[in-house]
């Protein structure tokens, strides 16, 4: 898809996110913020609680995770992933092979990764043990994996291909989440439809997928054999850049082409009318500066493909620094839920009329109000942004505080062990019956958030 925008290639990389949404942030110090007040005596507060929160969790920092969807499938400190592995090396399958494997479930499982109501949960068979939120999520999709659900050969249960996802039918994702009448998932048939597109990319797209058994996992051969790769006696040495084109192609493009969840031919990117605003001079119509990336699924998949490619094949992505904190409902909730940001009061009270609107359609949340906006609303992209910028701005300030550098203490830990956690905790304490952030996005068509 061809955009209308002059500088499509800048805003579609992965450079973009970080650089824009700092042009945000010099608007918050400059006071020009179009709907958050910002409180800047906070921004030590919010430092401080990730500390206590690493500390409180972790012996050292060191022993902090990297971020990704693993950490939600061994949930219960139980080594899901680990015993996998277990399995297919009985088999005499190759690290190669395992490799796809896990590439192949968590693409899956980043696709599925959805925000669910409080109320809803997922019981796993073999511990009977009952599981919410994202953790649960994973571990459905985990089960349905194993099952072979998204295999289209039976004698090959643990892969993902291109014929099942393309004839997937909705009845049986619903169904391997358990949803029911009373254990609803908001959001889920988008979802379902992002794995449908993904079987169309995989025969489409076959410079990444091969012409065989297309899979989300042969990216691996993609990125060995790309000529870019450097083979070293540790393992492969694989740009980001590479990686970045192809994860992209997953969803986040799909995403936007409605308009509902990002810009047609750009992905996940937004204008934003404080950039617009703090501008000098009048805008060209083909101007991209007022425009945000962010890059969320994609960075999510980037964050969670990694690991894999570490652990089984002793690869190096080659500039990881350039991804972000990711605008999440737990890193956005955390600014707002310690006071750094607030709401301005006019779209306090639109929000609060938005959720109240909303709250009349069926399988609605109507307890514990908190102002909704659509994906596309002025208020989500200023927010984003701020979370984007002000947590890399927490990130240092951390690092400092346990005098680490960037090696010792990535972000991808900090994001996992200190941001995330300390996010998600807060909405625990500030709305203990839904845990929802504080400002909630609403479900739309393509919105994949």
């Amino acid at each position: 898809m061809v955009s209308a925008y002059s500088d499509q290639d800048y805003l579609l990389g992965l450079g973009s996110v970080r650089d824009r949404c700092f042009k945000v942030q010099e608007a918050a110090v400059r006071n020009r913020l179009q709907h958050f007040d910002l409180d800047q005596s906070k921004l030590e507060d919010v430092v401080q609680f990730v500390v206590s929160i690493i500390k409180r969790d972790y012996d050292s920092p060191s022993d902090i995770p990297v971020h990704g969807r693993w950490r939600h499938f061994d949930v219960g400190n139980r080594p899901r992933i680990q015993n996998l592995l277990h399995t297919w090396s009985s088999l005499g399958q190759d690290t190669l092979e395992q490799t796809r494997k896990l590439i192949d479930l968590f693409v899956v499982a980043c696709l599925l990764d959805i925000e669910p109501y409080q109320s809803w949960s997922y019981t796993e068979a073999m511990t009977g043990r009952n599981y919410k939120w994202k953790d649960g999520v994973a571990v459905a999709v985990l089960d349905m994996f194993v099952n072979g659900l998204f295999s289209s050969d039976p004698a090959q249960p643990h892969r993902v291909d291109s014929e099942t996802l393309m004839n997937l039918d909705k009845d049986t994702i619903f169904e391997g989440l358990q949803v029911g009448p009373n254990n609803q998932l908001a959001g889920l048939e988008e979802r379902v439809d992002a794995l449908i597109n993904l079987g169309t990319v995989l025969q489409n797209r076959t410079n990444y997928f091969g012409t065989g058994v297309q899979r989300p996992g042969n990216l691996i051969d993609y990125l060995l054999e790309h000529p870019t790769t450097i083979k070293t006696k540790k393992g492969p040495l694989i740009s980001i850049e590479t990686l970045w084109p192809v994860v992209q192609e997953m969803g986040e493009i799909w995403a936007a082409e409605l308009g509902k969840g990002g810009t047609l031919g750009l992905g996940d990117v937004w204008p934003c009318a404080t950039l617009l605003s703090s501008s000098q001079g009048q805008a060209s119509p083909q101007s991209t500066e007022h425009m945000v990336s962010f890059h969320r699924l994609s960075q999510w998949l980037v964050y969670s493909l990694i690991e894999p490619m570490e652990k089984l094949l002793g690869a190096t992505i080659e500039g990881t620094d350039q991804l972000t904190p990711l605008p999440d409902y737990s890193n956005g909730g955390l600014l707002i839920d310690t006071g750094f940001l607030t709401l301005k009061p006019k779209d306090y009270e639109r929000g609060i009329k938005n959720y109240h609107e909303n709250a009349l359609l069926p399988n609605q949340s109507k307890i514990e109000v908190a102002p909704m906006f659509e994906l596309s609303d002025p208020v989500i992209t200023e927010w984003r942004a701020l979370t984007v910028a002000y947590l890399d701005l927490v990130a240092e300030k951390v690092r400092q505080t346990f005098r680490l550098s960037k090696k010792a203490l990535s972000l991808s830990q900090l994001i996992q062990g200190g941001t995330s956690s300390a996010g998600r905790e807060l909405a625990e304490i500030s709305r203990p019956n839904t845990h929802e952030p504080p400002i909630v996005i609403k479900v739309d068509r393509r919105v994949i958030y």
